[in-house]
């Protein structure tokens, strides 16, 4: 008797159990959130800051101060929901001030970092993680780096977008698409014969096409150790390059002394250098022979950028020409995902003004001139520093002649307007801010900016409206 009321006693409490949980699930009720405020260099708890968390429908379900830098919340509905910060612990700033989550039946921390009002230092590099929405699925870990103004990337994007609707897993890289290309170069395929193909993908980066590169502007997103999202990062626009470019010191390369940047100044500053990976080196035939690879031969790599000559691949059968060989090294049988140009050219994709998909490219010249492009093509993401994040901000005259940088609530004088993003900034920050011993003046960096060998440069040089 007494075993068989121990088993009806069991049973009575499953089912209570189940009860419980049923009208948890009905309720909506069984989350599990914490808020924390976090110095965003070494994550210690900040305490005094007030946040408000809004439903789908705008409105406020709860109101919280972070007396300890962090709080448990166990009474919210499963769902999306908006946290935004309502005043900032005194003396920081917040990196970002919302944060969106979805609630399910498993415990997320929503962090806000916090920035040091007086020092303004932020992490030199970041961890990240790449977020599909459709499922929440990672798709990858990143990390990023300080590069003057602005986070970026440090490699090219590696992950999987589903096949399928020309995305670019139906053609994965094999030694034979290397060979080919290898072949139409004029290298002997023998002194690039890969013992594990997934290392090309791993140091060049995954080739993306056009359905890929759209698909992740609209459903994927960076975010922090957490899965919080971050605002700000994106496909890069062709200004960010060019910003970036500008960050590339002159005279690294063999060149005569000069300050007209040119392709070889960008390639040595930002590209892995030889031997600093696996497939970052060299190819030399022996014999004299004209055809081989020179990338990686004085690359500095300076932020470590780690940039690799990708090229690009067909999106689709047909011509194509590489300017090797007879015929101007063109070939009519060139197939959708050929691999054309990958040891001498880069070309990353970027979001053009129009919305339309494009790349910047670097080979015999910088090339970030607005393209619309469907070739298959690496990626990274970067994302612009916020005002909060600088402490600054920089506006320039009408003439070009003068560039100012202010605080944040201080107005501009009549005629400036804001610095945007480009050579001229990107000048600016390396030669200027960065070195408070410069004699360089704000003429010398406008004239930086008119010398770039950038055919962009070349068609605006003298465009008084546009600001290189």
């Amino acid at each position: 008797m007494k075993n068989k009321l121990f088993v009806y006693t069991s049973i009575l409490l499953f089912i209570a159990l189940i009860s419980k949980a049923c009208n948890e699930n009905q309720n909506g009720t069984g989350t599990c959130l914490t808020i924390s405020a976090k110095n965003i260099n070494n994550k210690s708890l900040i305490s005094g800051g007030q946040y408000q968390i809004l439903n789908v429908n705008n409105q406020v379900v709860g109101t919280y101060i972070l007396t300890s830098g962090t709080m448990n919340i166990t009474n919210l509905a499963i769902g999306k929901y908006v946290i935004e910060e309502i005043s900032s612990p005194d003396n920081y700033d917040a990196s970002q001030k919302r944060i969106e989550i979805i609630l399910k039946y498993s415990c997320i921390e929503a962090t806000f970092s916090y920035i040091d009002s007086k020092l303004k230092e932020i992490p030199e590099e970041q961890t990240l993680q790449f977020i599909n929405y459709q499922g929440l699925i990672n798709l990858g870990e990143y990390n990023a780096v300080r590069i003057g103004e602005y986070y970026w990337i440090d490699r090219n994007f590696t992950h999987t977008i589903k096949k399928g609707n020309g995305f670019e897993n139906d053609i994965p890289i094999t030694q034979n698409i290397l060979n080919r290309y290898l072949e139409r170069v004029r290298i002997d395929p023998q002194y690039y014969q890969l013992s594990n193909i997934t290392n090309f993908e791993k140091y060049y980066g995954r080739y993306y096409s056009y359905p890929s590169i759209e698909y992740m502007n609209k459903y994927c997103f960076m975010a922090d150790e957490n899965g919080n999202k971050i605002e700000g990062w994106r496909l890069p626009f062709p200004a960010d390059y060019r910003q970036l470019f500008a960050m590339s010191p002159f005279n690294t390369s063999h060149d005569a002394t000069h300050t007209n940047l040119n392709e070889r100044d960008v390639r040595f500053a930002l590209s892995s250098m030889n031997g600093e990976n696996p497939l970052a080196f060299n190819i030399y035939q022996g014999n004299n022979s004209p055809y081989k690879v020179y990338w990686f031969e004085k690359s500095t790599n300076i932020y470590g950028f780690n940039m690799m000559p990708g090229g690009a691949r067909l999106n689709g059968n047909g011509r194509w020409c590489n300017g090797l060989g007879p015929n101007g090294g063109c070939y009519d049988d060139g197939l959708r995902g050929d691999i054309y140009h990958l040891f001498y050219t880069v070309y990353l994709s970027v979001q053009n003004t129009n919305n339309t998909l494009g790349y910047v490219g670097i080979h015999d010249y910088i090339t970030s001139k607005e393209y619309e492009s469907y070739h298959y093509l690496n990626i990274r993401w970067c994302r612009p520093l916020t005002d909060i994040e600088l402490g600054y901000k920089l506006y320039i005259n009408k003439d070009k002649t003068d560039i100012k940088k202010l605080g944040l609530k201080d107005l501009p004088p009549e005629g400036y307007t804001e610095l945007p993003h480009g050579y001229t900034r990107g000048f600016y920050v390396q030669y200027i801010l960065n070195d408070p011993n410069t004699k360089l003046t704000v003429s010398d960096i406008i004239n930086y900016a008119k010398s770039v060998q950038d055919n962009y440069i070349y068609e605006n040089r003298n465009n008084l409206n546009v600001i290189l």
